[in-house]
């Protein structure tokens, strides 16, 4: 699916390539995904990010877990969830694997820490967004927001049917 989409002729894929502003330039449209703050050189400060870090644990029996995942509120848990991602797949295997994910300050960017200041933070910088021509800003990091993958497709889709 992704190789048809890339393969459209106005589409230019650039691997191993930081974004730097000046390729706006070229491009009729940027669709930016990344962290809002990253986008406008954090010149507002920066917003701050939650991470996860993840742990594989095979066992060898057909399920360990009823359903695909299990979240762990508890604060005496370290970890936040456990993924079967078989239950999904419909993989057959007598063994199975499940990711369990721990909360990590540092690390990649997953989730917006939601408290008042950064989401006046992030305000400041949705306004500089909607001064930014030709660029359509989507998605959990970009929109500072937590979004399950339904919901950041539904918003792409409609960002194209608002464009046609």
């Amino acid at each position: 699916m992704f190789e048809k989409m890339l393969d459209y002729p106005n589409i230019t894929v650039q691997l191993n390539t930081c974004f730097q502003k000046d390729m706006m330039q070229n491009a009729q449209k940027i669709i930016w995904t990344g962290k809002i703050d990253e986008f406008f050189d954090y010149q507002l400060g920066r917003l701050p990010y939650r991470s996860l870090r993840f742990e594989f644990k095979y066992h060898p029996q057909e399920y360990i877990q009823l359903c695909e995942q299990i979240n762990f509120p508890d604060r005496d848990i370290p970890w936040t969830r456990t993924v079967e991602i078989k239950h999904v797949t419909g993989q057959l295997h007598l063994g199975t694997t499940i990711s369990m994910e721990y909360p990590m300050s540092e690390g990649d960017p997953y989730y917006p820490v939601p408290v008042q200041k950064n989401h006046d933070l992030y305000q400041q910088y949705e306004r500089l967004a909607n001064q930014a021509e030709n660029v359509i800003f989507l998605g959990r990091l970009a929109k500072y927001k937590y979004m399950n993958m339904d919901e950041v497709v539904l918003a792409a889709l409609n960002v194209f049917s608002e464009s046609q």
